[in-house]
């Protein structure tokens, strides 16, 4: 099982993100424990697409669920109703839905259709621009478009289903974004090496962290980043230590994995 160190915590400007740049810390010497038993991927090479599930602890794969024809490259699960899983063809311009009903899938339904290719999708909360709602600003699905040659944007679609511009990426992005808990938004560069996460705060993009290998889709949960190699790997990187950790590796079974979620 592969380690690797947090390279660095800095600005994109080059400054530090505390103010002084931090040493890596050592690598511990008992695992990270992942916050939930099952983590779900997608391979982007393969058509028909499918999401597998992964057991993290026995490492058991099982395809949770595949489409009827077509590569499924991002994924979501509705956060409050986890029978539902929303995903994308990073080379086609429709949002796709399925519901799990008992003992099946329900046939594909496209609930969306953008004027270019949808590259990654996630759930978050609506931007708040007045005073807040009681109980909060409502989740909305989030989506990105990218060239993939430099910039790209995040809309969401509001209660009508129109697309919202939410934010413009102006920098090497391949699309790939996602959102923590206090929808704090997170970026990624995408399938090349060496690669970056980002965090985008207060106006401001920050460098979190410098991978040698691709980031493609990733899901942040609990202080952790959880992001797919676009090879074959899965691995975690935790935020407050640092220290990053390879959970699973399968690169003769599985090429492009493309992104990975927890079913909330």
């Amino acid at each position: 099982m592969r380690r690797f160190l947090l390279v660095s915590l800095v600005f994109l400007s080059g400054l530090s993100l505390w103010g002084a740049e931090k040493k890596a810390p050592p690598i511990g010497s008992i695992p990270m424990t992942p916050i939930s038993q099952f983590l779900y991927f997608a391979v982007a090479s393969e058509n028909p697409g499918s999401v597998y599930q992964l057991n993290l602890l026995t490492k058991d794969i099982s395809p949770l669920y595949t489409r009827p024809h077509g590569q499924l490259y991002s994924f979501a699960f509705h956060p409050g109703i986890p029978e539902k899983l929303y995903y994308v063809n990073a080379n086609d311009t429709k949002i796709f839905r399925v519901l799990w009903l008992r003992d099946h899938w329900s046939e594909e339904e496209v609930i969306y259709q953008h004027t270019t290719y949808v590259k990654d999708i996630a759930f978050g909360p609506e931007p708040v621009t007045g005073t807040p709602a009681p109980g909060g600003p409502p989740l909305r699905l989030f989506f990105s478009e990218a060239t993939g040659a430099g910039g790209g944007k995040i809309y969401y679609l509001d209660g009508r289903n129109r697309p919202v511009l939410f934010y413009e990426v102006r920098m090497w992005w391949a699309g790939d974004f996602a959102f923590d808990e206090n929808g704090v938004l997170y970026l990624s560069s995408g399938n090349r090496a060496p690669a970056k996460l980002y965090k985008v705060e207060g106006g401001t993009v920050y460098t979190l962290y410098r991978h040698p290998e691709p980031i493609k889709g990733f899901v942040v949960r609990g202080g952790k980043i959880y992001f797919a190699n676009w090879r074959g790997s899965v691995y975690v990187l935790d935020l407050t230590t640092g220290e990053v950790e390879e959970l699973f590796a399968n690169p003769r079974r599985f090429r492009w994995l493309s992104d990975v979620n927890f079913r909330d």
